[in-house]
């Protein structure tokens, strides 16, 4: 039973294509995995700059607030004494104070002050003003904008606070503090719309090293967030441990403000290394899928070419092993197996059509070779025989009919001869054996003349390049009622290796118009005309097919009244010799 071996091109050719799509697939999977990890850690490095950046610029200006509200209490005696007359005085003798000395320009009523600061700046939780001379507290919140006297002490958990000391500037003794806490709701939901947010961490330290602000994206757990602050606080507190085992945990911007205070944005790297992780398989797995998924598409889709293509291989190794009268299953569906298996079966039937000609021709070479045969055999019975017809006639002392026959046999002998070329030395002697039998037959009535340079006598010309032209003239150029009449055929050449073949007579000639006529005919592309244009035509083609094309044939009228016909060619341009240069 046929099989579908591999070392066939088509299976060769699909599994090709398979390797080329899996390796295109998994080079570009692997791109994209490099490219999806370089972005990501890209996108991780923005999110530490900007959650750092964030962060630094909220700092900052709480920082500047905090102050501006501290130098706004106490930036003159006034002020000082003011505030100590807040912590002195009972509420209502405050009120009588105020009224009493508010139209001095340095004057404020500390409830004022922070209902409007609190009004101003929504992000403002509490506000906190304690003196080191008295016990209590003022605190003013979002419940208590005018503020109140409290003995409660302030809490110690974390909070995002911010603190001026009261300092007396004459002793540099501080005698106070004023402390601004704010909510930290606005920025924890900037950071969360960070990109890459939700893994990471930014811890803002006092200079302290206390922990004042301490964000962590949604996916970070509790217990990771408090062992974060943890690590920071050795990190970069004041028990600074070094960063070194911390770079190898964390990836982290840092930043150090004028007040001291110390910025961190982290995110954790086994966290980084187990995402990407997670994405480069993903990749991997889509690779496979689409790998799977076309190689699945690709084998069902050419299944059923790849059977009608099994059944064709089928029957051409029939017809490989002779059966010439199988023929091809023609798919009904158009395409190229379609075209193919049509195209081979009319093949199949030229062949057949082929070799039955080929057979008949064989049998026609057959009979053609035994004629061959035979016509070998017929001139030489004929030349036995005009040769024993001129010996009787040398016998019969009958010397001019020896002559004549003698030269018939050398003309016949010359044109069953079956070569292209001849020594222009031979062809003068074939034309002189021509004009000696019109001699005989016109006896007195024609002359002829034969100049043949010697350098010339050698030279290699086509066969019958001249007789046509010396028979033209005695089919149409004599004159059988003269007896002047005289054809001459002479050959020379220059200095310029240019051969010049001259054939001219004293016949009837042509008027111009028939030398026109005749010169357009030999070089027209058609087989037009008389014989005569006919004989001239072939004689002008192969003089250019052996001599090249600036051969040259032209007809003039001579004084006499007859045609001279020129051959010029220069010697050595044969075609062979054409072909051999180039």
């Amino acid at each position: 039973m046929f099989k579908w071996r591999r070392n066939y091109n088509f299976s060769q050719l699909m599994a090709t294509y398979a390797v080329l799509l899996s390796t295109v697939i998994g080079l570009f999977a692997l791109y994209m995995g490099t490219t999806t990890t370089a972005n990501d850690n890209r996108a991780i490095d923005a999110s530490l700059t900007n959650g750092l950046d964030k962060v630094a610029d909220q700092v900052t200006a709480n920082a500047r607030e905090v102050h501006e509200l501290g130098q706004h209490l106490t930036s003159t005696s006034s002020q000082v004494k003011n505030l100590n007359k807040y912590f002195e005085l009972n509420p209502a003798a405050y009120l009588t104070y105020s009224q009493t000395t508010s139209n001095h320009e340095a004057f404020y009523y500390l409830p004022d002050e922070t209902l409007q600061l609190l009004m101003s700046n929504p992000t403002i939780e509490q506000v906190r003003i304690t003196m080191s001379d008295f016990k209590t507290s003022f605190v003013a919140d979002r419940q208590t904008p005018g503020g109140y006297k409290t003995m409660r002490r302030v809490s110690s958990r974390p909070r995002f606070q911010f603190s001026y000391p009261f300092v007396d500037n004459a002793n540099l003794r501080g005698y106070g503090t004023l402390t601004l806490t704010y909510q930290t709701q606005t920025l924890t939901t900037a950071l969360n719309k960070l990109n890459r947010g939700a893994n990471l961490q930014v811890l803002a330290l006092t200079p302290t090293g206390q922990a004042s602000y301490h964000f962590h994206g949604r996916e970070v757990t509790a217990r990771s967030a408090r062992q974060t602050v943890s690590r920071v606080q050795r990190t970069f507190g004041r028990q600074a441990s070094g960063s070194a085992a911390f770079a190898q945990q964390y990836r982290y911007r840092t930043s150090k403000l004028a007040d001291g205070s110390i910025l961190v944005a982290m995110t954790d790297r086994a966290v980084v290394r187990q995402q990407q992780r997670l994405k480069n398989w993903t990749l991997g797995a889509e690779a496979v899928a689409i790998d799977v998924i076309l190689f699945g598409g690709l084998w069902l889709t050419f299944r059923r070419y790849r059977l009608q293509l099994q059944q064709m291989i089928q029957s051409m190794a029939l017809v490989g092993r002779g059966d010439l009268a199988v023929r091809l299953k023609v798919p009904a569906q158009s395409g190229d197996l379609k075209i193919m298996a049509t195209g081979i079966n009319q093949m199949l039937d030229e062949i057949n059509t082929y070799v039955y000609q080929i057979y008949q021709l064989e049998i026609e070479q057959r009979d053609a070779n035994m004629k061959a045969l035979q016509s070998q055999i017929q001139p030489h019975f004929l030349y036995n025989t005009l040769e024993y017809i001129r010996m009787y006639a040398v016998a019969e002392d009958q010397n001019e009919l020896a002559e004549v026959v003698y030269a018939f046999a050398a003309l016949l002998r010359n044109n069953t001869d079956q070569s292209p070329t001849t020594t222009l030395a031979k062809e003068t002697e074939f034309i002189e054996k021509y004009i000696y039998l019109y001699q005989m037959r016109f006896p007195d009535q024609i002359a002829y003349g034969l100049q043949l340079a010697p350098i010339l006598a050698d030279l290699t010309i086509p066969k019958f390049i001249l007789q046509p032209l010396v028979e033209n003239y005695f089919a149409h150029g004599i004159d059988y009622l003269r007896t002047d009449n005289v054809v001459s055929v002479k050959a020379w050449q220059d200095g310029q290796q240019r051969v010049y073949l001259q054939v001219q007579d004293n016949g009837r000639g042509m008027s111009a118009a028939q030398l026109a006529t005749v010169q357009a005919q030999i070089k027209s592309q058609q087989v037009t005309g008389e014989r005569t244009s006919i004989g001239l035509r072939n004689v002008y083609e192969r003089l250019q097919g052996y001599f090249g094309e600036r051969a040259t044939m032209t007809l003039t009228r001579n004084q006499q009244g007859g045609l001279t016909v020129m051959l010029t060619f220069v010697r050595g341009t044969t075609d062979a010799t054409r072909h051999d240069r180039g």
